[in-house]
């Protein structure tokens, strides 16, 4: 059985307040396909970016500085109840407590930094809904 993908290129946003993060992101995320059409490093700036971009999926740091991510996500969530949010939970942080926050706050999943390339293929593969198989 052969397998082929079609896949419109994904439009995406990353905000993280390290820089670090946002570029291997956006590194990464161009490697398998992805367009990344933002970037920011506040939660103020991710609201902002997020209404005047609109992208497919969004990365959301959970310890954003002036919003925090889980409030960015509700408040992208109100705006856009079909997005595609994943939130970024450092492994210094209290995952148990933050995930739920995460996922009441309407985000689609949350990923534990740091960040490994096998998560980001697994987000690539992930998120991926348009197959044909023949």
């Amino acid at each position: 059985m052969k397998t082929n993908i079609k896949r419109e290129r994904n439009r995406v946003m990353i905000a993280d307040s390290s820089t670090f993060i946002r570029v291997m992101l956006t590194t990464g995320m161009e490697k398998l396909g992805f367009e990344v059409v933002g970037t920011a490093k506040n939660g103020r700036e991710a609201v902002d970016k997020y209404m005047d971009l609109k992208p497919d999926m969004v990365f959301v740091d959970a310890a954003l500085e002036e919003i925090d991510g889980i409030e960015v996500t509700r408040m992208i969530m109100d705006q856009n109840p079909s997005a595609f949010v994943t939130v970024l939970i450092d492994e210094s942080l209290d995952l148990s407590d933050l995930s739920v926050k995460a996922v009441r706050a309407g985000a689609k999943g949350y990923l534990k930094k740091p960040l490994t390339i096998l998560d980001s293929l697994f987000l690539a593969h992930g998120s991926d809904s348009s197959t044909d198989k023949e």
